[in-house]
């Protein structure tokens, strides 16, 4: 009933994540092979060596996904190691829809209502029913298995048949994505922002999908920033402080019934941002001071990519 993406495979043009991870893999045994003939006493050319490495995955990513991704360097503590760790978008499963789909778990098989229309955009779709008391899909996000606290990305592909406002998506009582009677996109979101208080943040004024066409919608939060997205183009966005509110109870809920879609709905692919594995530099060498070089959806720097480590003659 829907396919698992760890990894994922792709249904649209681009990079598969499998192939990033391939590609990321052979990168990170080059450069293991190439720190080797570098020698311990070049520790310059090692740190240069492994930022490469994740500077490059950070970028291949964002290019691929479409989304911002960075990479942290983070100074050691009482005489460790400096650190670098990449800030990625993990994918945690696809939803596609096609009759007699095999499930690996059972923690990831959600469940469908509606109609099973062939001829969707990839291969088969749902279209809500009348009178249904059920969602086109739902799926419950355990915390201890899937975490929204450093943001999440739900893209779902959609045919919209009539202008009729409707309810697109809920994710728990973390954010909600609506339609207008325009089919103009608004989402409200709700953020943890310590101490037990939170925060709400809303996405409106965006122009309206298209009637009769397939589309595919998105929404994201990155931890700093929330937008709406249609066919990879960024329509808007607002400003972000905390992490998504994440209950025992959330769950991703497609077409709730109380306000269906007025149309398709086709595969529903959900990821996640999170830290990967932290590299060690050199202990030779000390970051002035915690950073976070970044890049953009397209894949572009946004500043300086240049990490700036303390003097010999500082360093402790």
């Amino acid at each position: 009933m829907h396919r698992p993406a760890v990894p994922p495979a792709a249904t649209t043009s681009g990079f598969t994540l499998l192939e990033l991870l391939v590609v990321v893999g052979v990168v990170s045994v080059l450069l293991g092979i190439s720190i080797g003939f570098l020698g311990r006493t070049d520790p310059e050319r090692i740190a240069a060596s492994v930022l490469a490495g994740e500077l490059r995955a950070a970028q291949v990513t964002a290019r691929a996904e479409g989304v911002p991704t960075e990479v942290w360097v983070r100074p050691g503590i009482d005489g460790a190691a400096a650190t670098v760790q990449s800030r990625l978008l993990q994918a945690v499963a696809t939803f596609a829809f096609e009759p007699g789909e095999p499930v690996l778990d059972d923690v990831l098989r959600p469940q469908l209502g509606g109609q099973l229309v062939p001829g969707g955009r990839f291969g088969h779709a749902r279209r809500p029913v009348d009178g249904e008391r059920a969602p086109l899909l739902q799926w419950a996000l355990r915390p201890a298995g899937v975490e929204l606290r450093d943001g999440f990305v739900v893209r779902l592909d959609l045919r919209l048949e009539q202008r009729r406002a409707c309810i697109v998506l809920r994710l728990g009582q973390a954010a909600e994505l609506r339609l207008d009677d325009e089919l103009r996109p608004q989402a409200w979101l709700r953020l943890r922002t310590g101490g037990g208080a939170t925060s709400t943040a809303s996405i409106d004024r965006v122009a309206p999908l298209p009637l009769r066409r397939w589309c595919t919608l998105e929404l994201a939060c990155d931890g700093e920033r929330a937008w709406i997205g249609v066919d990879g183009q960024d329509l808007g966005g607002t400003a972000v402080a905390g992490v998504p509110q994440q209950a025992d109870d959330t769950a991703l809920v497609v077409s709730p019934p109380e306000a269906p879609l007025p149309g398709l709905a086709d595969e529903v692919r959900f990821a996640v941002f999170a830290f990967g594995p932290a590299q060690d530099l050199p202990v030779e060498l000390t970051p002035r001071r915690v950073q976070r070089l970044a890049f953009d959806a397209r894949g572009e720097p946004v500043g300086s990519t240049a990490v700036e480590f303390l003097p010999r003659e500082e360093r402790p």
